[in-house]
């Protein structure tokens, strides 16, 4: 494995802790577990690799993107859990793969004749990603890392011989074939070949897309759905690609253009549950979702590939800027839209999230056969990967010491400065209760700094003890305790807990609820669904069996926590988020 700072020119102000170094639990971390047990072990990857080897995909659809979104989440899932069995199948497959490369290091399941049409870059791509993930996450074999390059530069070559731009390839004006640009830049990082790394630039200075580009777009302040062609999750990718370069040019206008994106995204089309997506039957472009998410016409509402390409993007984001506002974006979507996208038992994934209108009566629905016969959905090979990134950011290290995310129970092993090395240990009911403790054990005392998140749904309500004396806290962002540690520290945090009712966007007379990091909604197994109530009072009950959440108010009106709400995936169970006053 190589670390991603040993060759970056710009290093990461957060970075994850080493691979195997936590046991992360909790309400994600048992989602995470589930999904590994009932889903990744179980993968077929014979069978996803299978049409790098036919070259059959004649009929322009997209069978060549399922193995590297599924290796990718599998990949993280490893990188959380060192689970053995999975890391044998990783092994096994990547090898498989790069035995399908042709005498030019392609590897794709399109014919001669056909490629670089329809899907075939964006399954390219993904091959890209999957390898690039495999070399700096698991193992940078020599052989891998080889394979990777030399599939890249093959479609260098190709497109050089073409004559056009690569944003004239493919589907939604480029966006879906030039967001490749960021597996090619970790692949001139892990092989040092300047023909790789200028074939990114190219891509970048392309812009992305025939509509105009994408970068300029954001740095004048154009709105999401106005950027290209609006596709959410393929334009995501292209700046999440940016942030690659940006670590390996230190181009400041890679970084700029991204963040604008990223908070105009989270401004205008975020929903209140952390996912995004509208327009179409699918929910897969951008359309001012703040907005949209109330509409109530047919429209589909919140692809789950969107979702996890926004935590994905934000996760790179966070990691580049320490930015604590992208944590509790990240936060949102990860226990309400991510893991509301996922069967309770792991085994399988929702692609729209959920199906009907946010604002009504609306219920859940498991992906199905997307190309018949091959039994894969896009949002069931990526939702895996959205929920295994949780880890990655929950505890991270920075210059002076160590940042907490996520609050989920975990034991993590840091190294970090000057060979200082603590365990510490995360406890609590963080989710439903709001009462965290930090303890640090350490072999001597140890001057570093312990980074809090504050959430700014509790801000200066949150109070902190270190060692039984408060601490002041900040609005939001993160509290910084630098001190000397000691092995037996202790830091107990209470978070504001109370209900927080939230009107609609558009005027409508309905109204969100969410109570600490959980969006609640209207389940048709704890009473009437789409009718109003008032949200007074009230107090936290014992959940139902398979709800994790529940709230009784004082007119007697119960809600759960949105992830919970219609997971019994049938007609019969309907749920409301934006319910009526």
């Amino acid at each position: 494995m190589i670390k991603r700072s040993e060759k970056m020119k710009k290093q990461d102000v957060l970075r994850p802790l080493e691979s195997g170094a936590m046991n992360f639990g909790g309400f994600l971390g048992n989602k995470l577990a589930l999904c590994l047990e009932n889903r990744l072990r179980k993968i077929r990857w014979k069978h996803l690799t299978e049409p790098f080897f036919s070259r059959t995909e004649d009929d322009g659809r997209w069978r060549c993107e399922f193995w590297g979104k599924i290796i990718r989440g599998a990949i993280y899932a490893y990188r959380a859990t060192r689970d053995a069995a999975l890391r044998k199948a990783l092994d096994e497959t990547v090898d498989d793969l790069i035995q399908a490369a042709d005498k030019t290091g392609c590897i794709s399941s399109y014919p001669v004749e056909k490629q670089t049409q329809d899907w075939d870059i964006w399954g390219r791509k993904y091959v890209a990603v999957g390898l690039a993930d495999y070399c700096l996450e698991v193992d940078a074999r020599p052989e891998v890392v080889e394979a990777l390059r030399r599939h890249v530069l093959a479609l260098a070559a190709q497109v050089k011989a073409s004559g056009k731009p690569l944003s004239e390839f493919g589907w939604h004006g480029g966006l879906a074939a030039n967001s490749i640009m960021g597996a090619v830049v970790q692949s001139a990082r892990l092989s040092g070949d300047p023909k790789v790394l200028a074939f990114a630039k190219e891509i970048y200075h392309s812009g992305c897309s025939v509509r105009g580009d994408v970068y300029d777009a954001a740095l004048k302040g154009v709105p999401p759905q106005y950027i290209g062609n609006g596709k959410a999750y393929e334009m995501t990718s292209c700046f999440d690609s940016a942030l690659e370069l940006y670590r390996e040019t230190g181009d400041p206008r890679c970084l700029k253009a991204a963040q604008m994106y990223w908070k105009a995204v989270r401004d205008t089309e975020i929903f209140v549950n952390g996912m995004g997506g509208g327009k179409d039957t699918w929910g897969e472009f951008w359309c001012n979702g703040k907005y949209a998410q109330l509409r109530d016409d047919g429209c589909g509402l919140g692809e789950t590939c969107v979702a996890a390409t926004w935590v994905k993007f934000s996760m790179q984001l966070l990691s580049v800027t320490g930015d604590p506002e992208i944590a509790d974006e990240l936060e949102r979507t990860l226990y309400n839209g991510i893991a509301g996208a996922m069967l309770p038992d792991g085994s399988w994934w929702a692609h729209l999230n959920p199906v009907g209108a946010l604002a009504g009566k609306a219920w859940r629905q498991r992906a199905g056969d997307q190309l018949p016969g091959f039994g894969e959905d896009c949002c069931l090979a990526q939702g895996p990967m959205g929920l295994a990134l949780a880890p990655y950011v929950a505890v991270m290290r920075h210059d002076q010491g160590v940042t907490v995310n996520l609050y989920e129970e975990n034991k993590c092993n840091i190294s970090f400065g000057n060979n200082i090395k603590i365990q510490l240990s995360i406890t609590g009911d963080y989710a439903r209760e709001g009462k965290v403790r930090l303890a640090v054990k350490t072999a001597a005392a140890k001057k570093f700094v312990l980074r809090l998140r504050i959430p700014a749904w509790s801000g200066t309500k949150t109070v902190v003890k270190v060692n039984g004396n408060a601490v002041k806290t900040v609005r939001s962002g993160y509290l910084s305790l630098d001190r000397v540690w000691k092995s037996g520290d202790l830091v107990e945090m209470q978070f504001d807990m109370a209900m927080q009712v939230i009107d609609a966007f558009d005027g409508s007379k309905r109204f969100a609820l969410q109570r600490g990091p959980l969006v609640l909604a209207q389940d048709s197994r704890l009473g009437k669904v789409n009718e109003p109530f008032k949200p007074v009072g009230g107090k936290v009950i014992k959940a139902p069996k398979g709800i994790f959440f529940a709230y009784r108010f004082d007119d007697g009106a119960t809600v759960c926590d949105f992830a919970s709400a219609g997971n019994q995936y049938d007609l019969r169970n309907l749920l409301c988020l934006w319910m009526p006053k």
